[in-house]
């Protein structure tokens, strides 16, 4: 088959899969998350975009509130946004199949590697956060997986891609270690730095442009510095360490109260940033050679990239408390990238099964499956994410031990 010709499939598959499940979104979603945007649609709708933060009903970032002024644009009258607000679900599915479209649909040559897409588009566990729950976690994971993809030969448009998802949800910045060493990478003269902070800026500008005049912007300012700590809670049907660790109700338990020696926010902290740190010193070595004798990124770097990664995100949700259950959503795509070179799928396989259960766990009643405890059972579903990390920490630590054989090598 000629190139051309596996675009145009390409294409076609994509698309028809793309309009498939828009034809099929269901209507049922997580109550309590699509009330709130119902809520913060109709204000929009009534206040206007310049109004979005006034009164202190909205408290997500400005790419998101541009997403809902956009549907309220579509639906045009508070009895249609009322009656459709499920519909907004199509946007958080456009970003689950937007990597896709990118990699697979285009004469780009941002991956060489054959990208096995229907592995990714039918896996339930992917694709049930934004279709079935209506959550957002597809647009700021896709845009900083787009970012730190294309970031490895284009700086400047992965830094306005980044600076889109840290203005989608502030759980983005687990990726900004990785931005950099993508940067360290690419970025090579004093020029392409000052195209970065001038564009970054401007972009900046223009997405704050609509509550620069009106008060908007301190407001915004605030809800972005109360985000952290808006859930003082051990975790938030986040199956993590913490179910293994601690035998309470952890939804009761303040994150600030003492665990051992430090608060239990404290010790996540601690070893979360210490597994990241781990995870992240080979990464540079590697990139840091790269970039030293300026060879272009090959299937050894991408495997770091992709694995390295979603292990760091593995760790933000697994260590850290206030966790939501919709946090560990970056490890499918990444894990999945790392499945595409390596010609390794097991992790992959591994961990969407916990991330798929504690999904549906945390939205009963949507799935007509009966919910065994030997399934579905809080510890269970945390050794599930403890399998996980443990085998990811295996295949990450066999590949810097490859990578430092094949250096005493040559």
């Amino acid at each position: 088959m000629t190139h051309e010709n596996s675009l145009t499939r390409n294409r076609i598959e994509i698309l028809l899969i793309f309009a498939l499940y828009l034809f099929v979104l269901p209507r049922a979603s997580m109550d309590y998350d699509m009330n709130y945007w119902r809520i913060w649609a109709l204000h929009i709708h009534e206040h206007g975009l310049t109004g979005a933060y006034d009164g202190g009903v909205i408290n997500y970032f400005p790419v998101y509130i541009y997403g809902l002024y956009l549907f309220d644009l579509i639906q045009g009258s508070t009895v249609n946004i009322t009656a459709h607000i499920s519909d907004i679900k199509m946007l958080f599915v456009f970003f689950d199949f937007l990597p896709l479209f990118v990699l697979c649909c285009f004469r780009q040559k941002i991956l060489s590697f054959k990208i096995p897409y229907l592995f990714l588009l039918i896996n339930i566990a992917y694709v049930f956060n934004s279709m079935m729950w209506g959550q957002i976690d597809s647009m700021y994971t896709n845009l900083s997986f787009l970012a730190i993809v294309i970031g490895l030969l284009y700086p400047v448009p992965a830094t306005l891609l980044y600076l889109l998802a840290l203005n989608t949800k502030p759980q983005a910045i687990e990726f900004l270690p990785v931005m950099g060493l993508v940067l360290i990478y690419s970025v090579r003269n004093i020029k392409t730095v000052i195209y970065i902070l001038m564009s970054a800026a401007v972009l900046q500008l223009l997405i704050f442009l609509p509550w620069l005049s009106n008060g908007g912007l301190p407001k915004l300012i605030s809800y972005a510095t109360h985000s952290v700590d808006l859930y003082n809670k051990l975790t938030i049907c986040a199956f993590n360490i913490w179910y293994l660790l601690v035998p309470a109700n952890h939804y009761f338990i303040n994150d600030k109260d003492t665990f051992i020696l430090l608060s239990y926010k404290t010790t996540g902290l601690i070893m979360f940033c210490t597994s990241s740190a781990l995870i992240l010193w080979p990464m540079l070595k590697v990139v840091w050679q790269q970039r030293r004798k300026a060879l272009p990124p090959d299937s050894k770097m991408y495997q770091y990239i992709f694995l390295g990664t979603g292990l760091l995100c593995l760790y933000f949700f697994y260590f850290n408390t206030q966790m939501h259950e919709r946090y560990a959503n970056p490890i499918i795509i990444f894990f999945f990238f790392y499945a595409v070179v390596s010609k390794n799928y097991k992790l992959y396989i591994l961990a969407s099964i916990p991330y798929f259960l504690s999904l549906d766990k945390c939205f009963p009643n949507y799935l007509p499956i009966v919910h065994y405890k030997i399934i579905y059972a809080d510890k269970i579903l945390a050794l599930w994410y403890t399998a996980t990390v443990v085998y990811g920490n295996y295949l990450y630590w066999q590949l810097v031990k490859g990578s430092k054989t094949l250096i005493t090598i040559s």
